[in-house]
């Protein structure tokens, strides 16, 4: 069914803690888990929540994208009426486009101002969750709510500067935000997903950058906490925020777990991507593979322990590939070492090489390097 329900992806936000993955693309097509790009969990979510118009914001590098997303269809987006769109900045002559979020969806007024649903879901596009938002949004019409903001428990936070908090009463009515730079996990913590009104956010937009005011955090969460009706709604189910190095490592060595994957990769509500035909991966006499996702088209020769390999990797002979990420089209060759890498997309790693991180600081090879 179709929801009444906007679907808005900030697709570069937060690009620059992730420097590297970012130097030629957009955060929402950072390559994860293998198969998926990071905008694959927002399209899927809002898709199969019935919200089937959706703009993608984006400001530079996303060429990318473009070539994954193409029309939809992947995400059953390709339609007459609402679909996908790629909205870069709508900006007059002489006008700076921003990095907030206010500014942001202030570039983009014009298609705001053209949509017809009543309601606009916002959503970060550094969000790994399988979410079905239908819930969210009765109950954010139930309340009568100006903002419904999700959070959840149990996320560590430790490092981010801006790791939001809620406190709230009784009836999930927010109370307080409040930024921490360093957050329990028995703290609320807001991960970037949020229900309004499409015609209030746009008149709060029009306000908010009529006075200056940009941070949408200080000037208008905490501003306006008490004037307006905020309220929480808890997700509960698997989720991974994307905004370090650190934490896509992470996110990604955690789906080595089948509790997480079958937790983020469920029967009733799938993730969908683009597909790439390939061959089955082939796998050479005394290869050896434990505990590790291989995606279609490798050609396996050596070992993979604890890793992640996409599609198109090729490992030769006597080589040993430990706690890494392997992009796609990476070509690995004999009797090479490799512990706790980030390999980019079509990189070249010759014979007898040796390469050596941590698992909180992961060596990170740019694509197309040849080593």
């Amino acid at each position: 069914m179709r929801n009444n329900v906007l679907g808005i992806v900030f697709g570069n936000n937060h690009a620059d803690r992730v420097a590297a993955l970012t130097s030629h693309r957009a955060l929402a097509s950072v390559p994860f888990a293998g198969k998926y790009r990071l905008i694959d969990f927002n399209l899927s979510n809002m898709s199969n929540s019935g919200i089937t118009n959706i703009g993608i914001i984006v400001s530079k590098n996303f060429f990318s994208l473009m070539d994954h997303v193409g029309s939809g269809k992947s995400w059953n987006l390709s339609r007459k009426n609402g679909g996908v769109h790629l909205l870069p900045p709508f900006i007059q002559s002489g006008e700076v486009v921003g990095n907030s979020e206010i500014e942001a969806l202030h570039s983009v007024k014009r298609f705001l101002n053209d949509a017809t649903e009543e309601y606009v879901l916002l959503s970060e596009c550094g969000m790994v969750a399988n979410i079905n938002y239908n819930d969210m949004i009765q109950k954010h019409i139930d309340n009568k709510a100006d903002f419904t903001v999700m959070y959840v428990t149990g996320l560590k936070s430790e490092g981010r500067k801006d790791a939001l908090s809620i406190t709230m009463g009784a009836d999930d009515r927010i109370d307080t935000f409040s930024l921490k730079s360093y957050a329990s996990p028995e703290n609320n913590i807001v991960v970037g997903t949020i229900l309004t009104n499409r015609k209030f956010l746009m008149e709060l937009v029009e306000e908010c950058i009529s006075n200056n005011k940009l941070n949408y955090i200080r000037n208008v969460f905490q501003t306006y906490v008490r004037s307006y009706r905020f309220y929480g709604y808890e997700f509960k189910g698997y989720y991974s925020l994307i905004s370090s190095m650190e934490e896509y490592f992470a996110a990604n060595m955690s789906l080595l777990s089948r509790e997480n994957r079958q937790a983020l990769f469920n029967g009733r509500q799938p993730i969908f991507t683009k597909v790439r035909d390939d061959m089955p991966s082939r796998y050479g006499l005394g290869s050896s593979v434990k505990n590790s996702l291989i995606a279609q088209g490798c050609i396996i020769e050596g070992e993979v322990e604890n890793s992640i390999i996409a599609k198109g990797v090729r490992i030769g002979k006597g080589t040993k590939v430990s706690n890494c990420i392997i992009m796609q089209d990476t070509k690995i060759g004999s009797d090479a070492t490799l512990n706790y890498v980030i390999s980019d997309k079509d990189v070249v790693i010759k014979d007898n090489r040796a390469l050596c991180g941590y698992d909180s600081f992961p060596i990170y090879i740019p694509s197309e390097k040849v080593l």
